[in-house]
């Protein structure tokens, strides 16, 4: 796996309802993967705000296409966006892919966009397997079907 580039944790929220972790860093060879798709944000404060009002759930659906990407890929960190005409990215450590989903989720399903939560309740599953066979199995071991 790839060593984090050090960077500062920022916890930020699209109009109070979505908290997003993320990490913003210098642009480096590390912390580029050329087959995740580029997401370019504007730079300035107020171009920003507009932006993420009016794009929201694009770019929920952004963050939970690159946290597959990087489980596909076993990367531990993932870009997901940049800004435009600067040398940062904005990236999300493996750490935080659980909470960032956890917060999209709760997201979609308040705003009954349930068509998008399947995506994001399979990546879920992908990242914390359930422990449906462990319950099956007794103390020893052995399989506890009755089936």
């Amino acid at each position: 796996m790839r060593k984090p580039p050090s960077g500062r944790l920022f916890y930020c929220t699209f109009d109070s309802t979505y908290l997003i972790f993320i990490s913003m860093v210098k642009k480096n060879q590390q912390t580029t993967v050329p087959d995740n798709e580029l997401y370019i944000l504007p730079s300035p404060n107020e171009e920003m705000r507009e932006f993420v009002s009016k794009f929201k759930v694009d770019m929920m659906e952004h963050v939970v296409s690159s946290i597959k990407f990087a489980v596909e890929n076993k990367l531990s960190i993932v870009e997901v966006f940049q800004f435009k005409d600067s040398p940062f990215v904005v990236t999300i450590n493996e750490k935080e892919f659980m909470p960032n989903l956890s917060h999209i989720r709760k997201y979609y399903m308040e705003n009954e966009l349930f068509e998008l939560c399947p995506k994001v309740e399979k990546l879920c599953e992908t990242l914390n397997p359930k422990t449906d066979e462990k319950e099956k199995q007794d103390p020893d071991g052995n399989s506890n079907s009755n089936s």
